[in-house]
């Protein structure tokens, strides 16, 4: 199937020449819905994901021809793909009507990491970009052990784009942590705990030699803490979970969450009992050893 119309076979094929052979500095280009269209499924790759509500609020300005040009750019990379824009080319297709805009190319991939890193790029923006999965709960997973190894029961200011950047590329065993991110899944689906803090503790304990042992502990938190005795760990954790969410004068916070877990997970390690005060948790409190 043809993409593009003949009589746009012009424009189409100076859009190729251009990313083929970038200009200097940036020049006006017209967007047709089909070319929009064929950008987006040809030239899209590992970019971060879209963004359904600017792209409605894009294509509603565009079919009340209440858009213009403004310094805003697309760019395409040196290796030929769309690194930014392709919430405007989703609205250009949903409109179906062209735009015109400023295009830059040219732009080195390794740079596109850096671009827009403030409010408009988090830091899951840039591993979906880097072609991480699950790039969100990845995200949330390794700013908690970042916190975690500060002995911080909270992510407090969080990481900068690049810090995270550089934290998966220097420290993370990508397939350790998408099995982090299978077994926080699981525990959510079951339990309703965090993920970020599930995944942050498996992915630990099990860099710590505790591989076995963590993925033991979150199958008996899912079952209930599979263990007669109340103060069992899993057990103890549950119930605590349980009683405090009926609680209506209650509100669980991810700095309980944290100390209760960690706690939890220190004593089934050493193969101890979790006690009431294990569950109690107060402002100043840090988490346990993972």
């Amino acid at each position: 199937m043809q993409l593009v119309s003949r009589n746009e076979n012009r424009d189409f094929s100076k859009l190729l020449r251009l990313i083929k052979n970038p200009p200097q500095g940036s020049l006006e280009f017209e967007f047709t819905p089909e070319i929009a269209e064929y950008v987006l499924s040809k030239l899209n790759l590992h970019n971060r994901p879209k963004k359904p509500v600017k792209i409605v609020q894009y294509a509603k300005d565009m079919q009340d021809k209440n858009w213009s040009i403004t310094g805003e750019t697309l760019k395409f990379g040196t290796d030929g793909l769309l690194k930014d824009g392709q919430n405007r080319l989703a609205a250009c297709i949903r409109a179906q009507t062209p735009f015109r805009s400023h295009v830059i190319f040219g732009i080195d991939p390794e740079s596109f990491h850096h671009m827009d890193t403030g409010k408009q790029r988090g830091a899951d923006d840039v591993l979906a970009i880097m072609g991480v999965q699950n790039a969100q709960k990845v995200s949330g997973a390794m700013k908690y052990m970042n916190a975690y190894r500060r002995g911080s029961p909270t992510t407090g200011g969080g990481m900068s784009n690049q810090a995270m950047k550089d934290m998966y590329l220097n420290e993370i065993n990508p397939d350790l942590m998408q099995e982090a991110i299978r077994v926080a899944k699981r525990v959510y689906s079951i339990v309703k705990f965090p993920m970020g803090q599930v995944a942050a503790v498996y992915y630990i304990a099990s860099e710590n030699g505790d591989g076995d042992r963590v993925a033991q502990f979150f199958d008996e938190l899912c079952s209930g803490g599979s263990s007669s005795s109340k103060f069992h760990p899993p057990r103890h954790l549950v119930e605590t979970l349980v009683r405090l969410r009926m609680d209506r004068t209650q509100q669980l916070t991810s700095h309980m969450y944290s100390v209760m877990l960690t706690r939890a997970w220190y004593n089934y390690k050493r193969k101890k009992r979790s006690l009431k005060a294990d569950m109690k948790v107060g402002l100043s409190d840090r988490i346990m050893e993972i």
